[in-house]
């Protein structure tokens, strides 16, 4: 099926009208994958601070009394969908850390290329109450309604990621026979080994952990990592926190060496900064950090989202680990 039937297909699905579609063969032109039917670029610029207009929404599993969302939208002329995740009050609880998930997204772009992103496009935006309140009743779900994120605002902090498209949950990540065959396979899955061994992603739950459906580029995503970094652990299992395979692309353990603990501060102490103008908030060029010991920060119209230094420092002693593994010949490097 090709990137425009697919979009018809989602368009259809929301029971909104076809004409949009109109509006995107530049953009399906300039797709990356079957997997995106836009540009990378052009989602993260949607979901940083494009217009965002409802056409649908679903719980993400389809049953009622979940905590997230699909929703279909338009931004800019362009549909595409969205997991919808409005986080609780002070936006650091279990399972419901959204600075997780905007990590995730960071870290990969330090040693991967954007074609072997392990990751969708994930963005944090915070929105007025009655808007995301709006937009959940939509799903029918009224199990979860949302609440104020801080108390000084009337507003909603809410995580959004992109939804992939052509995509499975397999039966068996580690295919073993193929491992052994297909090395663009075990380079994906190498990828995305290292990139779970090193945000400590603790939930093996079915459904966190996709693969692509083209057999040529069978990438392997992880699109729920809220349970990672010092979270406690999922009671699902935590089989992928560790390195599970003999061999890792030596592009990306390369690109690790250049990695200092200084600057993992820099990119990862403050992952996003919002500020309040003239009564919504926008994303703005980060300022220094509030707090290196929160991971959550608010300070007069100010939020900050990022990884503690302690968090940052563990990051950085399982590249230290997995580098020297690497390096007494424990794990191999596949050219």
């Amino acid at each position: 099926m090709s990137h425009r039937d697919l979009l018809c297909a989602a368009i259809l699905l929301a029971g909104a009208p076809a004409a949009p579609v109109a509006s995107t063969p530049t953009g399906l032109a300039a797709a990356q994958d079957a997997n995106f039917l836009l540009p990378v670029a052009a989602i993260e610029e949607a979901l940083r601070g494009g217009e965002l207009e409802v056409i649908d929404v679903r719980p993400s599993r389809g049953l009622p009394g979940e905590r997230t969302y699909r929703v279909t939208l338009q931004s800019g002329g362009q549909v595409l969908q969205i997991k919808y995740a409005p986080a609780r009050e002070g936006a650091d609880e279990f399972n419901n850390r959204p600075r997780y998930e905007l990590a995730a997204y960071a870290i990969q772009g330090l040693f991967l290329d954007e074609r072997e992103w392990v990751v969708p496009p994930t963005a944090i935006r915070v929105l007025p109450l009655d808007v995301v309140r709006a937009t959940v009743a939509r799903s029918g779900d009224a199990a979860n309604p949302p609440e104020r994120t801080f108390a000084e605002w009337p507003m909603t902090l809410v995580a959004l990621q992109y939804w992939l498209f052509n995509v499975d949950v397999p039966d068996e990540l580690e295919d073993r026979d193929r491992l052994a065959e297909d090395e663009v396979y075990e380079r994906l899955l190498g990828n995305f080994n290292l990139f779970t061994y090193l945000i400590r992603h603790s939930d093996s739950n079915q459904g966190n952990f996709v693969q692509s459906l083209d057999p040529d580029w069978p990438r392997v995503f992880s699109v729920d990592n809220g349970v990672a970094f010092s979270s406690e652990e999922s009671d699902r299992g935590t089989r992928w926190r560790e390195l599970r395979l003999d061999r890792y692309p030596a592009s990306a353990i390369e690109r690790l060496r250049d990695l200092s603990l200084e600057g993992l501060q820099a990119r990862l102490g403050v992952l996003v900064q919002l500020e309040l103008r003239d009564g919504n908030f926008v994303e703005v060029e980060p300022t220094e950090n509030l707090d290196p010991g929160r991971g959550v920060r608010h300070d007069g119209a100010r939020i900050q989202l990022g990884l503690t230094d302690a968090e940052i420092r563990n990051i950085h002693r399982r590249v230290v680990r997995l580098l020297e593994w690497v390096d007494d010949g424990r794990y191999g490097l596949i050219p």
